[in-house]
């Protein structure tokens, strides 16, 4: 969805305009219900349509027709649990040849007593201490009883994304027959099963290898599964070499975008066009709006981290979810559908938050994820007249919930490299997107004399990571980049503005210098 304009420059024919990209941020919708004509029709809207399709019963027809008209189709698959286990005990896999694989699971954490490092870790794990019979891509660390672990909730055995064993399972299930789950090739090619043919890939339960912090051991629905986060790019990455004309979308999984955690190191930031940020503020309790602690944290913490890694040269573009849910009396579900305008000023908020303010894609349902509408591609605001805003990666709260973290507006720091310097900057945020242009000269800049920066030379930045932000140091700066070309020993001064990617090319004027002898 990219474009490039030869934009953001002056009349200055000696030097060459810059080529700011346009983006034009996608609608899409998610519908887990039945596919019938009226959902059809309603999908061709969107650029981007997420299916469920055991439960919608989807057909390459429908898919079709869907495309037809341009639309990027991508179908439901489970990669952190086994569907098939759904609802059945240990006892009864155990009889069930189709989870028994190699007998050498379920597996559980391979590090030593104590290890608490990924790097440590193997992709595969090892032996459950407490038996084996079952396919090794079972998980056994929560009770380490010698059967797989099931989430509490959903009723299904967690699984290991990264097992090689899993992916084979995975690429080859059916809707139609013992499996009664749709799996890779069947979602995304026209000759196997029902041939779907879908554009891409929708990934759910990848938080199945979230930190073993994130849940406490007194939590029915603790996980202790960290170790399986290594093998996750590979997971990926396979999709993305055995069908490469594919998208791949991952819900959640925001660890692994995170710098302050060791998941950072295996990111699957490079093997996905999407990720999926279910429940940024409206989430889908019906005791309160929304969590206050949990927004706030997204809003303060995680929308700028997202932001870092969908903004470099392999990112991704963002997809975020609210829920039309909460306390009966805000009228949410029928104000969602037209029924009432009890809850516009609140729906209307979780669109602003997460389109404006965090610039993703945003769109509302229900729970269930079973309500048809068009309230976002409606009510969104598709101009965006106003500069980016810088914020930044770094956030000193101490205390939960976060608080707003300060901005480190331009520049952030430059150092001398051999024949020229590299500078450092952090985040800014802007509805449609940002880029980040360099300004330099051997002079002191004069904002009065030339407010335009007219005499400068430019450069359209490519973020690259810092190696102390790789390395989880809290205050460091998300990205960098080296300039060459520079006379050694010359004195320089540098600038970096924020310019978005709407067709105005808003920069922001901050006026905030630094000075370096280039190398």
């Amino acid at each position: 969805m990219l474009s490039f304009l030869s934009s953001c420059g002056d009349n200055d024919s000696d030097r060459k305009k810059l080529e700011i990209p346009v983006f034009e941020k996608p609608t899409y919708m998610v519908y887990y219900g039945k596919v019938n004509k009226a959902v059809v029709m309603n999908a061709m809207k969107y650029d981007i349509v997420i299916l469920h399709p055991r439960q919608g019963n989807l057909t390459r027809e429908q898919v079709e027709r869907i495309q037809s008209g341009g639309t990027k189709v991508l179908g439901y698959i489970a990669v952190g649990e086994d569907l098939r286990t759904a609802g059945m005990t240990p006892d009864e896999m155990a009889e069930d040849p189709r989870f028994k694989g190699d007998g050498s699971g379920p597996r559980v954490d391979p590090r030593a007593e104590g290890e608490t490092s990924l790097a440590a870790a193997n992709a595969e794990g090892v032996s459950s201490s407490g038996g084996t019979g079952f396919a090794s891509y079972y998980l056994d660390d929560n009770d380490r009883d010698g059967k797989p672990d099931f989430n509490p909730n959903f009723l299904c055995a967690y699984t290991n994304i990264g097992d090689p064993a899993w992916y084979e399972v995975l690429d080859n299930m059916q809707i139609d027959g013992e499996d009664n789950v749709p799996g890779i090739r069947e979602i995304l090619t026209t000759d196997y099963g029902r041939g779907l043919g879908c554009d891409g890939l929708f990934l759910d339960t990848v938080d199945t290898c979230a930190p073993n912090a994130y849940t406490t051991d007194d939590n029915p629905a603790r996980t202790r599964f960290e170790w399986t986060a290594v093998g996750a790019a590979s997971f990926m990455e396979r999709i993305r070499q055995n069908y490469p004309d594919k998208l791949i979308c991952q819900n959640r999984g925001l660890f692994f975008f995170n710098h302050h955690l060791e998941h950072y190191q295996y990111s699957t930031r490079a093997n996905v066009d999407y990720v999926f940020f279910e429940s940024y503020m409206l989430d889908s309790s019906s005791a309160a709006l929304y969590n206050e602690g949990f927004f706030a944290d997204n809003r303060n913490v995680q929308a700028q981290m997202l932001s870092v890694e969908a903004g470099r040269e392999d990112g991704f573009t963002v997809l975020s979810l609210g829920y039309a849910e909460g306390p009966e009396e805000f009228g949410l579900s029928d104000t969602l559908t037209g029924k009432s305008k009890k809850g516009l000023d609140i729906l209307n908020k979780d669109i602003q938050e997460a389109e404006d303010i965090a610039g993703v894609s945003h769109y509302i349902t229900n729970g269930q994820l079973t309500t048809l509408n068009d309230y976002v591609m409606i009510n969104r605001t598709q101009d965006d007249e106003t500069a980016p805003v810088w914020s930044s990666v770094y956030n000193d709260s101490t205390e939960w919930p976060p608080h707003e973290p300060a901005p480190r507006e331009g520049i952030g720091e430059v150092l001398p490299r051999e024949g020229g310097a590299e500078v450092f900057w952090d985040i800014a945020m802007d509805k449609t997107g940002v880029c980040y242009v360099l300004y330099y000269q051997k002079k002191p800049f004069d904002f009065a004399a030339d407010p335009n920066l007219e005499e400068a030379e430019r450069v359209l930045l490519t973020p690259e990571v810092t190696e102390d932000y790789a390395k989880g140091v809290a205050d460091a700066f998300p990205y960098q980049a080296e300039i060459s070309g520079l006379e050694s020993g010359q004195e320089y001064y540098f600038l970096i503005r924020a310019v978005d990617k709407s067709v105005r090319h808003n920069m922001d004027d901050n006026t905030v210098s630094k000075m370096c002898v280039a190398g």
